[in-house]
């Protein structure tokens, strides 16, 4: 039927024309933006699982990231352990000289370096976080790097539980290191090598405690009378006091009171002199190693410290450990940002080839319509020609 109220064929053309309209826009968005789906509406189902692979490629990135830092943490530490493991070879060395029957030189000397290689390592210990002062890194590191199937599975757990590097821990401080001998030498050094007269119309009183069994208390006291006493007869009366609880008072090497025991706990502490010159300044005694003193304690020490090596070797059999995960845990983490990353563009990103073929189609398609609807707006004009 001709018509001249309705022009069906100039509708569908009208349509058709919105139709192809909107497939070139479409594909212009998808050319210009880089990406298929641009909005929700593209692929309702495609963007939820595209969403959920760049979840993963971030959480993944930023577990690099942790992973990293967990293994140059780790690396620190293993700088730290290398360095006390050098200082172990050197006190061996050291005791190991000493521990030699034939030994001629200063075995004074010797303690002294071994002395300060025991507080490096307790320094280095703590700078590390395996010290008794600072533990902090003697835990169970756990490193978030992710993409596992749950929480537990998405992290590298490096265990330093418990593993300290100080010279307790690793059996070298000086209770283990003495030849079952303790010294405390005073504190406030008083030189008693003199030959005038101490205590003079005074005394001096000296408390002890974890002398004997270990854990006995003795308090003893020192009289110079009024014309006072020499460091030899102060030495006389003190250990008659105190032999009888297996300690001994000596001047170690610089003059300064030292009292040894068999008691790795034992302390000494003097008090205020009530007159003339004390036999020690007030203060408690500090503990001084013996290792390099004598043959059998440097025996002892030899001992000890290959104790220690081996406890060390096995903290640093952790962290390495701990490193290679890491670094294990960081390829397979890079595997997987690749590969979710794929995933995520074969539904999210564009065709580009199959974009621009389709934009052809659109362009093409567009312009059929509109000579289409020309065609259908000028049909109704043919009406005129029977009425004429």
């Amino acid at each position: 039927m001709i018509s001249i109220q309705t022009n069906y064929a100039s509708m569908v053309g009208e349509q058709n024309l919105g139709v192809n309209n909107s497939f070139q826009t479409k594909t212009i968005e998808a050319l210009t933006s880089g990406y298929r789906i641009n909005d929700s509406g593209d692929d309702p189902a495609g963007l939820a699982v595209a969403n959920q692979f760049r979840s993963n490629v971030a959480e993944l990135t930023q577990g690099v990231i942790n992973a990293n830092s967990g293994a140059s943490t780790l690396q620190i530490i293993d700088g730290g352990l290398n360095n006390i493991s050098t200082m172990l070879d050197r006190m061996k060395t050291l005791a190991s000289e000493s521990a030699s029957g034939t030994f001629t030189g200063s075995r004074a000397t010797l303690q002294s370096e071994f002395a300060t290689l025991q507080t490096e390592i307790n320094r280095e210990a703590d700078n590390i976080g395996l010290g008794g002062n600072n533990g902090g890194n003697a835990t169970n590191l756990n490193v978030y790097i992710g993409g596992g199937s749950n929480l537990q599975n998405s992290q590298v757990t490096v265990n330093l539980n418990g593993q300290l590097v100080d010279t307790a821990a690793l059996g070298v401080q000086a209770s283990n290191v003495s030849g079952n001998t303790e010294a405390a030498t005073m504190l406030g050094a008083v030189n008693l090598n003199t030959a005038a007269p101490l205590l003079v119309a005074g005394s001096q009183e000296f408390d002890f405690t974890n002398v004997g069994d270990g854990t006995q208390t003795v308090d003893v006291t020192v009289a110079g009378g009024s014309a006072g006493i020499s460091s030899a007869q102060a030495l006389a009366s003190l250990n008659a006091q105190l032999n009888p609880y297996g300690v001994t008072a000596a001047l170690d090497t610089n003059g300064y009171l030292q009292f040894q025991s068999d008691s790795a706990t034992m302390t000494a502490t003097a008090v205020a002199a009530t007159a003339g010159s004390g036999l020690a300044a007030v203060g408690a005694g500090t503990n001084s190693v013996l290792a390099a003193t004598s043959t059998s304690n440097a025996l002892a020490a030899v001992t000890a410290i290959n104790g220690a090596i081996a406890n060390l070797g096995t903290v640093q059999g952790a962290v390495g450990a701990g490193e290679n995960d890491l670094n294990y845990a960081i390829g397979l983490a890079n595997s997987q940002i690749t590969n979710f990353s794929s995933a995520e563009s074969q539904i999210r990103d564009a065709d580009i080839a199959t974009e621009a073929a389709n934009l052809t189609k659109a362009q093409v398609m567009e312009q059929a319509s509109v000579a289409a609807m020309a065609q259908a707006n000028a049909a109704p004009q043919a009406i005129l020609k029977l009425l004429q």
